[in-house]
């Protein structure tokens, strides 16, 4: 940068000091690029570094008051920048390790997925009278024990587990059927 260079920027600083709008507009539209490209290097993403720049103006924006050294504004702003990447590749990081746990987890859902979770058994369940659609339900999505059941349905449990054994035998039969 020319000698005329820095005594521009250090004025247009001095000027965002005192409230220029249109000197911290000079300002950041002198050092867009270059920091974006900054933040483009370190990011590796197009998309990111217009975020960063983006955070990026905003501190330089709020902060420039706190610039002590007028003619440290390129320093300053590139650690601003170099700031605000690090903080979106923490987070980068973090969203993928979210989003990697979430698919694990999601396999292991499926892995353990409730025995109606299948579209020919959830089928064959539409086609059962709502009396064994229910009791099959509650046992096994919401798995109800035997003396639960017994007292839901206000009968014994003896006569639970034969209402569901024939549940499960009417189940079995629509399921042949259709395969």
């Amino acid at each position: 940068m020319s000698v005329s260079q820095s005594i521009q920027e250090e004025l247009l600083v001095l000027r965002c000091r005192e409230g220029d709008p249109a000197a911290l507009d000079a300002l950041i539209e002198r050092w867009q690029e270059p920091l974006w490209r900054y933040a483009l290097r370190l990011t590796g993403a197009e998309d990111a570094a217009w975020d960063v720049w983006q955070e990026s103006c905003l501190v330089i924006a709020r902060d420039i008051g706190k610039l002590e050294a007028e003619g440290a504004f390129g320093v300053w702003a590139y650690r601003i920048v170099g700031h605000k990447s690090r903080d979106w590749l923490r987070q980068h990081v973090r969203r993928r390790e979210r989003e990697r746990r979430y698919a694990e987890q999601t396999q292991l859902d499926e892995a353990d997925a409730p025995p109606f979770a299948n579209a020919d058994v959830r089928e064959a369940l539409g086609e059962l009278a709502d009396a064994d659609r229910t009791l099959l339900r509650l046992r096994f999505e919401d798995g109800f024990g035997m003396d639960e059941l017994s007292q839901m349905l206000g009968v014994p449990a003896g006569t639970v587990k034969s209402r569901l054994y024939s549940a499960k035998q009417r189940l079995r039969a629509l399921m042949e059927n259709t395969t």
